[in-house]
């Protein structure tokens, strides 16, 4: 399937960008309309755009990892000011509203509403591939993305690892990490968001905040978040992936080597 090219703007002073998402005024709303999926408009006209093939830290995790990829993710796109020129390809909207897409900056070679398949020469130049080339986020795959540009962006994730730039300095995703109640997420080193993520749900409720590594496993094994994992060719839940040891939580895989259901 191609991915379809929507012009416009961005504009980082509206709304809360962070290292994967951004505000974009579409020049014709109207070609959302062929995506898969249904857009959700902010009150102007907007969109609040999710990154396709990565995931930044969240602002309430460590920092300045959390905060480094939102001042870069705004700089790739030009600067600070509202109306910086530019166009993302898509092909589905997400549950919440937003195009999924990768990002680019300045004018599209292929006319607005065009559709086009995506190569991995054009990949490259998307602020999408530069903020995990650059180590500034991690991977994250969903089986809706191709394995060509999958492959494509895991050679970024690779160089950016072996070169030990931005989180993985200090990435404690697969060699483990204590979860010690009380808990305090904001100190963690560097893991994989879509964890970080299921901690801070987890932990928000006050009857948990005293719970221990297993029994948050224990609760995450209860959810519906199910993957793939390339190494062993297994389909799992997100919890089998996780290995949980009184207070030591990690995971057992790579983030490149799980595709999620989407």
């Amino acid at each position: 399937m191609p991915f379809l090219t929507i012009k416009g703007v961005f504009n980082p002073k509206n709304g809360v960008p962070d290292g994967d998402s951004v505000r974009f005024l579409a020049d014709d709303d109207s070609l959302f309309d062929r995506l898969e999926g249904r857009v959700e408009f902010k009150s102007d006209g907007e969109v609040q755009l999710r990154y396709e093939g990565i995931d930044a830290l969240e602002k309430a995790a460590i920092k300045p990892f959390s905060s480094d990829a939102t001042e870069r993710n705004i700089k790739l796109l030009g600067g600070e000011e509202n109306g910086q020129p530019g166009y993302i390809l898509s092909k589905q909207i997400e549950k919440n509203g937003r195009p999924v897409c990768f990002v680019f900056t300045g004018d599209p070679e292929d006319a607005d509403g065009s559709e086009i398949i995506l190569e991995a020469e054009t990949l490259q130049k998307s602020v999408n591939y530069q903020l995990l080339e650059e180590g500034f986020v991690y991977p994250l795959f969903y089986d809706t993305l191709y394995q060509e540009l999958r492959d494509q962006l895991l050679e970024a994730v690779e160089a950016a690892r072996q070169d030990k730039l931005g989180i993985w300095t200090e990435d404690a995703s697969n060699q483990g990490f204590t979860v010690k109640p009380p808990v305090n997420l904001a100190k963690l080193k560097p893991i994989f968001p879509k964890l970080w993520r299921r901690l801070e749900t987890f932990y928000r409720r006050p009857s948990n905040q005293n719970k221990t590594a297993e029994q948050f496993l224990e609760s995450l094994a209860q959810g519906s978040d199910r993957l793939f994992t390339i190494p062993d060719q297994r389909s799992i839940k997100f919890s089998t992936a996780l290995e949980a040891s009184k207070d030591k939580l990690k995971l057992k895989y790579k983030p490149e080597e799980m595709i999620f259901r989407s």
